[in-house]
């Protein structure tokens, strides 16, 4: 199956399927229509690349793990509950596969379990510790820097405003487990922002 294209707008674009439901063009796929797969690359495509490439933090990585993420899904898509929303089940999937490759190759990353969690740190979130537009490439480079696991869970809960739940689901960990993944996270992220303000004074 090709998936040529997964995160670049336009290439699928198909008139009339765009209006149907991500549970009507699942539906399609398994009755046959293998076109209609397209839709739904076309309209998570940038979504998933951009979680695979928080996760990975190389974008030839979040590439590979995007196309093998719709591979995967296009694959177990009898085994998706309709009752439930498509996207946190893809994310899940596109999490897993960018783990799995930053596991397989080793990518860099810092292990921040050993940063205090203060309370002032737990309360403060990354979208509130920096708000203006312009200082978002320190928050992304800042959260390169952090472990897979804790970039997952900004990226889900942050950038692709996941429930809690849907966050517990996609990393397929407690809710409790996650809550102190973000908390952590959160704290390692404000530190880290703090030494990169540090650095330019």
């Amino acid at each position: 199956m090709c998936i040529d294209g997964a995160h670049h707008p336009g290439r699928f674009l198909r008139e009339g399927r765009l209006t149907r439901t991500d549970q009507e063009i699942v539906q399609a796929c398994l009755s046959g229509d293998a076109n209609a797969y397209a839709v739904l690359v076309e309209r998570y495509g940038g979504r998933v690349y951009n979680i695979a490439l928080r996760i990975t933090g190389d974008g030839d990585s979040a590439n590979d793990c995007s196309q093998e993420a719709f591979i995967r899904a296009y694959r177990a898509l009898h085994q998706y509950d309709p009752t439930l929303p498509f996207g946190p089940w893809l994310y899940r999937i596109t999490t897993n596969a960018s783990l799995n490759h930053v596991r397989r190759w080793g990518a860099h990353e810092v292990t921040v379990d050993e940063l205090p969690d203060s309370p002032e740190a737990l309360e403060t979130g990354p979208e509130q510790s920096v708000v203006r537009r312009e200082e978002l490439d320190e928050v992304l480079a800042a959260l390169a820097e952090l472990q897979p696991a804790y970039r997952a869970a900004l990226t889900l809960r942050h950038m692709q405003q996941l429930s809690y739940q849907e966050v517990a689901d996609a990393l397929d960990l407690p809710m409790g487990t996650v809550k102190t993944h973000l908390h952590r996270a959160r704290a390692a992220l404000k530190a880290r922002l703090a030494a990169r303000g540090k650095e330019r004074h």
